[in-house]
């Protein structure tokens, strides 16, 4: 299981680098601060990848939810 981390640059969503978006599309489950990421870009992400909005969340409902992607052996955007 990799974590990989994203930059979105500015914010634009056709910013986002190619090797970005190939991550996007090959993990099983992104998570994404909602209230700064562009909803556009999350359609770099397969049909059925498990997106999770982590802006209202805490830390520990974060970390969370990458001990259960690690447990299941997915990788993580």
């Amino acid at each position: 299981m990799t974590i990989h981390f994203i930059g979105a640059g500015p914010g634009a969503a056709d910013l986002i680098t190619l090797r970005g978006s190939r991550l996007l599309a090959s993990c099983p489950v992104c998570l994404y601060a909602g209230s700064i990421v562009a909803p556009e870009l999350l359609e770099h992400c397969a049909p059925g990848t498990k997106l999770i909005d982590t802006a209202p969340m805490s830390l520990d409902e974060i970390e969370a939810e990458y001990v259960a992607a690690h447990t299941a052996g997915m990788d993580v955007a």
